[in-house]
């Protein structure tokens, strides 16, 4: 399996060699025309769109989950070890 960031380090590089000198280094827009992006169909962006949605509920549950379960381990190490009021 490739890298997420697989293809931005490969088009970074392809950038950097495309950059032209001034002050500063730069890209101009005559060589960024030149670069073809490949962008989903809108019926695949939804799709996209509802999977990170669901992805973003399960985390939340998931989050909600774990704080419940340290409510319930700090409530059990005190059961376990009561602290004596002086």
């Amino acid at each position: 399996m490739v890298p997420d960031n697989y293809q931005l380090g490969a088009l970074k590089g392809v950038l950097a060699s495309k950059a032209v000198m001034s002050t500063v280094l730069s890209l101009r827009m005559p060589i960024l025309e030149t670069f073809k992006l490949v962008i989903p169909s809108s019926g695949e962006q939804q799709k996209i769109a509802h999977c990170l949605s669901s992805l973003d509920e399960v985390i939340g549950l998931e989050s909600h989950k774990l704080d419940a379960l340290k409510n319930l381990k700090k409530g059990l190490m005190q059961q376990l070890f009561p602290q004596e009021v002086a």
